[in-house]
């Protein structure tokens, strides 16, 4: 977009020679209802052929301005291949009618020849503001500053049966959406695409059963029944003088260009509220998790919800085994938090959940079940690595495999350490050399292993 802009500049300056034996592009720009578009500028923008990148090293090779009928001739262009472009300066409308410079269809020129028909319908984004001395643009885009409060005792839901809660903005000019997690009381969420003039309808997306959105309010306006709404008054804007340029529809004024947002915008309020557990059947297990992180929440069989605070709800859960799994899959290995428990018919509070670094392939609970009301501890395997004459093994590494896997040094006496294992089967490959591996079958109960480890 930068290097469009370079290219008027420097055309307007004078800076661009005018080759012998070039071509000429014509046709019509219409607007999106199908009327001509008059007083829009065209230029011809000519690209390296060799260049990976379809912003990379554009130049303008032609300029021109529509007459009233919407009709353009661009003149005096190399032969080669260009992409026509119409509209504002930094925002246009590239042949046939796409705002992606990369989706532009090329024109092939060649010398003393004519290309006629290159239509093109503009996006309504690329025609100037009223005012014709302001061009303004999304290239640093808006900020929404978001405050969210919970009424009553209630707290705010960040995720709930396998969901983020998510703040949602759907361009009312052509249903396009995106999403935001709402994951904190005060946030800064960026606006998609925004230009002044555009409006946005907003919604908070999978709030748990009980929980309702009870108002929006931006700018005293309820967003609620109206939409978001982007004025130039949120941008920042600059001066850019343009002078002196010989050909048809040069520009003689001075553009306006919003680089940024300004602000910031005014913050958008959001009320919520939420119901208490009320589950038909079952019982509630609530806990928290250890330290903040971007962490999502399951249990089988039950209604779960992960707050802002870290802490977390399970409902409806009924009698009998469970395990609680909190996950941050932002992080490399991905992050497991678990706890596993025993549910009777009174609510489980304050349990805790702890670091597991490698989950079972099937959870198998034992036989035997502990009391009702209990938080199992998580288990360990630990062994020591010897060599036929019983020497301890110095050096290498044992790998623990279930649902994922991961890797233990064994230390300088052969002794290896993996704690923090839910119940159920494993593989353990203690590795010698990369080449020389022994692998074991591991079946976990409640209780710690102790392995001794033979190499042959």
């Amino acid at each position: 977009m930068k290097a469009v802009l370079l290219g008027f500049i420097l055309f307007a300056q004078g800076i661009i020679q005018t080759p012998k034996d070039s071509g000429t592009v014509t046709g019509i720009v219409r607007t999106s209802s199908g009327t001509p578009a008059s007083g829009v500028r065209v230029s011809a923008l000519s690209r390296a052929s060799n260049s990976a990148d379809a912003t990379a090293e554009i130049s303008t090779s032609s300029l021109a301005q529509t007459d009233e009928q919407g009709r353009y001739r661009l003149e005096n262009i190399p032969p080669g291949s260009y992409i026509i472009a119409a509209g504002r300066v930094n925002l246009p409308t590239y042949y046939p009618s796409t705002l992606d410079v990369s989706k532009g269809s090329s024109v092939s020129v060649a010398a003393s020849a004519v290309v006629a028909n290159i239509d093109i319908t503009m996006d309504d984004a690329s025609i100037r503001p009223p005012d014709s001395a302001t061009d303004v643009s999304d290239v640093a885009g808006l900020t929404l500053p978001v405050q969210v409060r919970m009424e009553g005792d209630a707290k705010q839901p960040v995720f709930a049966n396998g969901k983020s809660i998510m703040l949602r903005f759907t361009r009312t000019k052509d249903g396009a959406m995106s999403e935001s997690p709402l994951n904190a009381s005060i946030l800064n969420i960026p606006v998609p695409n925004s230009l002044p003039g555009y409006e946005y309808r907003v919604t908070i997306e999978n709030l748990p059963a009980g929980y309702t959105v009870k108002s929006m309010v931006q700018d005293g306006v309820n967003i609620l029944n109206n939409t978001l709404k982007v004025t130039a008054k949120n941008f920042i804007q600059a001066e850019i003088p343009v002078y002196g340029a010989a050909l048809p529809g040069a520009m003689q004024d001075k553009v306006r260009i919003a680089y940024g947002a300004g602000g910031p915008m005014i913050p958008l309020e959001v009320t919520l509220t939420g119901a208490a557990s009320n589950s038909p059947s079952g019982v509630r297990v609530q806990g928290k998790a250890p330290n903040r992180g971007t962490w999502e929440l399951s249990m089988d069989g039950s209604s779960t919800i992960l707050f802002a605070d870290g802490s977390f709800e399970c409902r409806g859960v009924m009698p009998g085994r469970h395990v609680v799994l909190l996950q941050n899959k932002l992080v490399e290995p991905v992050r497991s938090l678990a706890a596993s428990i025993v549910v009777g018919d009174q609510d489980l509070n304050d349990v805790v959940v702890e670091d597991t670094v490698v989950l079972p392939k099937e959870i198998q609970f034992p036989a035997e079940t502990p009391p009702r009301g209990t938080v199992v501890p998580l288990v360990s395997i630990r062994g020591r690595v010897v060599d036929s004459a019983k020497h301890p093994l110095l050096g290498g590494s044992v790998t623990l495999s279930g649902a994922n896997s991961a890797a233990f040094p064994i230390d300088n006496e052969g002794l290896f350490h993996i704690p923090g294992l839910l119940p159920g089967t494993y593989d353990l490959a203690v590795e010698r050399s990369r080449e020389d591996a022994l692998h074991l079958t591991v079946h976990l109960g409640e209780a710690d292993v102790d392995l001794d480890v033979t190499f042959p």
